[in-house]
């Protein structure tokens, strides 16, 4: 039973392991796609019925990354910036700007909760990705 015990506990621990790492590259690569479809739909400088630019952005984000980030914490968790030709930052998302989409500090909780304090409450993930604007005919409202 002792030897049973002591297996068992080794054995669930490499479980555990095995599941939080897939889950945690599930959550990375599903917030990487969601980011990557937003940066394509940015450069085109097309706009979502009612929205601004940049909320367009926001919209494709969240609907692209299938609920893992909710309405109320996407101004928090997706940052939008604009580059200009000689890599400054800037304010416009003008066509030949370069955009800069992420998602940053994404948290990822534990599968298990540990009591050690010193491990915290899970670990964050960040992921972005960079295109440049296409010279847009008129410029798109942000």
């Amino acid at each position: 039973m002792v030897e049973f015990a002591l297996s068992f506990l080794l054995f669930l621990s490499v479980v555990l392991g095995f599941g939080q790492l897939g889950l945690g590259l599930w959550i990375k690569t599903t917030l990487h796609h969601a980011v990557r479809e937003g940066a394509r739909f940015a450069i085109t400088g097309k706009t979502l019925d009612g929205l601004g630019h940049d909320a367009s952005i926001r919209s494709v984000v969240l609907d692209k990354s299938v609920g893992l980030i909710r309405p109320a914490d996407a101004d928090s968790l997706i940052t939008i910036q604009y580059y200009d030709g000689a890599g400054a930052a800037t304010e416009s998302n003008a066509g030949g700007n370069t955009l800069v989409l992420s998602v940053a500090s994404y948290p990822i909780p534990w599968l298990v909760p540990l009591p050690l304090s010193a491990v915290g409450d899970g670990f964050n993930v960040t992921v972005s990705a960079v295109d440049r604007l296409e010279p847009f005919p008129t410029p798109p409202t942000r």
